[in-house]
């Protein structure tokens, strides 16, 4: 059997309620958007594609150890963007500040091990970021641009880092739903 993988980081609802006031001011745009549901705000640490059970079980046995040595840190979620050319952007994000290289390190730690044991999964290394839209169409697309400039500095919230975890993803004609795999909980930062 085969599961649809990705390695993430969930956000706290405080920053959740953040977020969709920004989608609001995005949606009164009236551009051509696709809102990411609120429920499903997540950092993607890795995309793994669709795994086999076995493969599964190897990603899990290959990152408890690893990241039960991580330290917990808290990041800054702050700042609107967008990924695509500025005629045509595709994605609309919000980005960190404060423990951006913290995430970085994170990323690329896990990225490494999960390279070498899924050689063929080849995805180039991820900007830590909360997708919050996906653009369809350029309707309206200056408006929106608008609106993103606007919400460049917006500060979202900050959350504590504090697991990662294996979801798989099904796709239903309501959108994707989640479901947890395993969770790898981080060192406690304050414990010494």
């Amino acid at each position: 059997m085969q599961n649809r993988c990705f390695l993430a980081i969930d956000v706290n609802d405080h920053v959740k309620v953040n977020v969709k006031v920004t989608q609001g001011h995005v949606k009164e745009s009236e551009a051509d958007v696709k809102l990411v549901d609120a429920k499903n705000l997540h950092f993607t640490v890795r995309f793994l594609g669709n795994l086999s059970d076995g493969q599964v079980k190897l990603v899990i046995d290959t990152l408890e150890p690893l990241l039960s040595r991580e330290l917990s840190s808290k990041v800054s979620v702050q700042g609107l963007g967008f990924f695509g050319p500025m005629k045509e952007p595709r994605v609309i994000w919000a980005g960190v500040t404060a423990g951006k290289l913290y995430l970085e390190g994170l990323f690329t730690r896990v990225s490494d091990a999960v390279r070498e044991i899924l050689p063929e999964n080849d995805e180039r290394d991820v900007i830590p970021h909360l997708t919050i839209a996906r653009i369809r169409s350029v309707k309206n697309i200056n408006m929106l641009r608008q609106t993103i400039v606007k919400e460049s500095e917006t500060f979202f919230g900050e959350i504590l880092i504090d697991a990662v975890k294996l979801k798989s993803s099904t796709l239903t004609p309501q959108g994707s739903r989640y479901t947890d795999v395993a969770v790898f909980p981080l060192c406690d930062m304050n414990s010494s």
